[in-house]
């Protein structure tokens, strides 16, 4: 089973994701926010421990009971509903008998084609979150997408263009208007 109307933006730290999302999010569609992000800021706030490298199990079982309750309540969002990065990503973390919800996570389906933001040093800022040289941020580009290729989904590379020129071309490839 997919979730045909469920589009999901992934790829490199800081290659304008959270900037697509917002773009289409002030455009009126719905959009859920990245978790590994909306846990990490409630972290910071409650000044949590789950941050801490020795901490990292514990902080990933958060993100992934975050993603399923975004997922639950996306499910009663106006199609389509794009997402800020999603499951497949944070389940290769966790293995099968690691964590409370992964076998729950794994049902947690989207539409076949996710796109993919590749490393971008043009537009790479560091900020109070993104602490990672663009290095080391990129590291992490080719084990995020090849978690999602393992998981059945094909890729489509989202052009380095303006944000409105991502947009579109993001929305035509779901047959969505834009704005």
């Amino acid at each position: 089973m997919n979730r045909p109307n469920f589009h999901v933006i992934t790829g490199a730290s800081g290659a304008g994701k959270s900037t697509l999302i917002a773009a289409l999010r002030d455009a009126g569609y719905a959009t859920v926010p990245e978790a590994a992000l909306a846990v990490m800021r409630a972290q910071g706030r409650q000044r949590g421990t789950l941050i801490a490298p020795a901490e990292r199990g514990a902080f990933m079982e958060a993100v992934v009971e975050r993603s399923l309750a975004d997922y639950r309540t996306a499910q009663s969002m106006q199609a389509p509903v794009f997402f800020d990065r999603a499951m497949p990503e944070w389940l290769r973390f966790l293995g099968p008998d690691t964590g409370t919800h992964y076998q729950v996570a794994t049902g947690c389906t989207y539409a076949p084609t996710v796109f993919v933001a590749e490393p971008w040093p043009e537009i790479y800022i560091n900020t109070d979150e993104r602490v990672a040289s663009f290095t080391r941020a990129a590291r992490s580009y080719e084990p995020t997408v090849e978690a999602y290729v393992a998981a059945g989904y094909t890729t489509c590379v989202i052009p380095k263009r303006s944000v409105a020129e991502r947009m579109a071309f993001v929305l035509a490839h779901v047959g969505a208007s834009v704005g």
